[in-house]
């Protein structure tokens, strides 16, 4: 019983700092997951109980609750898109989606397979678990009042909310891609067909469809109880309870979830119905238990790379996972927006901000539970590790001074030229 004591007490003053933290975070002008690392490895030193036992969790452990956080965060993204955004505003995200993503891709993946001496499958694997910038630990680079957003409009850190939002779900069917090729037991035998029509197209049009239906429905709901019945809704934790039944409507119709819990967001978002303030207590509430989740999975990702999955991988897997962090990322993110007329300085911004995270850690344990044949298992999993560790230092040191300086410039930049 002392140990269970001990945990709790331990969580409770460390889920504690999260009231203060943003604060704190804007004070010293570094993101809060750079704040919270070091407390997960004081944790670990100290010896809280919190089953350091094993070099990881299990894959179903990290899964779920990898999951958990990314639907919340990904609601949460939903919501936080401006009413006031145009379709021309989308132009930016969207290229990053349509380059910088397969671009990405098809880097990670040759430098696994020619650099890392992976096998395909598990090349295959590392480049789609590495494509999706992370909704969670990328919150300090993202739109955050509602109401705030439809009156300064900040192509930048649109640009990283949408993109955010859109490729956390089109990073599944390259992950399925992976998870079929190794179970084919080559590219011969691997089924494109099956794969392109129904991982690809069929899953992407359901979990799109599922999200914005739910989405407007909500959102009719939500006025007409109040016109014909005077029934009115006060809780913001409807937001949450609508990720979670999105997520598991969408998942047993054959769609992917992640889609259509951003576009659920997003559709009521845009629901002209439904009162800004609203909208706002929605988003508030699931941003507190986003943060509340936040704190936990970084303590215990803090604990886990002291436990030892650092050591997993050699030199070259730590070079490629700070090439990827400094080099990859953004020069593919460059290339896409090479025919924005943005000036260089917003450019480097949104190509530099690819921060990578929990997306990645719920992907690669997704596949492992699908199927024991991937081989260096522990290898890919340390180099994830590393490339969160680094996106959370680099990222965490240098990305409020710089959203911080495009908000003192907005007209020299152009933040509101959509």
């Amino acid at each position: 019983m002392k140990d269970h004591y001990l945990l709790l007490a331990s969580l409770g003053f460390a889920t504690l700092l999260m009231a203060w933290l943003p604060s704190i975070s804007e004070k010293i002008k570094v993101s809060s997951p750079i704040i919270l690392l070091p407390i997960g490895i004081l944790l670990y030193i100290v010896g809280i109980p919190l089953g350091w036992t094993d070099l990881l969790w299990s894959d179903n452990v990290i899964m779920i609750f990898s999951e958990a956080i990314v639907i919340i965060s990904l609601m949460g993204a939903g919501l936080k898109m401006g009413s006031d955004y145009s379709f021309k505003a989308w132009k930016r995200p969207l290229l990053l989606i349509a380059i910088t993503m397969p671009l990405t891709m098809l880097m990670t993946y040759f430098i696994g397979a020619y650099f890392l001496a992976l096998s395909v499958p598990a090349s295959l694997l590392l480049a789609a678990i590495l494509t999706p910038t992370d909704p969670v630990l990328a919150s300090d680079v993202q739109l955050d009042d509602p109401e705030r957003e439809d009156k300064l409009r900040d192509k930048i850190r649109f640009s990283l909310t949408a993109e955010a939002g859109l490729n956390d779900g089109l990073a599944f069917p390259f992950t399925y891609l992976a998870v079929m090729v190794v179970q084919a037991g080559s590219f011969a035998a691997f089924n494109f067909g099956d794969w392109f029509w129904d991982k690809l197209l069929l899953k992407i049009v359901i979990g799109v469809l599922v999200g914005i239906l739910i989405g407007r429905f909500t959102g009719y709901i939500l006025t007409h109880l109040k016109q014909w019945k005077g029934i009115q809704t006060y809780d913001g934790f409807l937001a949450l309870s609508l990720t979670f039944a999105v997520y598991g409507i969408s998942e047993l119709v054959h769609g992917y979830g992640f889609m259509a819990v951003f576009f659920a967001g997003l559709s009521l978002r845009y629901s002209e119905n439904v009162s800004g303030k609203y909208k706002k207590k929605m988003h508030d509430f699931n941003h507190e238990i986003e943060r509340l989740l936040i704190v936990v999975w970084i303590i215990l990702f803090g604990g886990t790379i002291m436990n030892g999955i650092l050591d997993v991988t050699d030199w070259k897997g730590i070079l490629f996972s700070a090439t990827f962090v400094l080099i990859l990322r953004p020069l593919a993110g460059m290339i896409a927006l090479v025919g924005i007329k943005d000036s260089v300085k917003n450019k480097l911004a949104i190509s530099f901000l690819g921060i990578r995270g929990v997306g990645s850690v719920f992907y690669l344990s997704w596949a492992f539970m699908q199927t024991d044949l991937f081989e260096n298992k522990y290898e890919l999993y340390s180099i994830a590790a590393y490339i969160i560790l680094f996106s959370i230092i680099l990222h965490g040191i240098t990305a409020p001074s710089i959203i911080n300086y495009f908000k003192k410039n907005p007209k020299k930049h152009k933040l509101d030229d959509f």
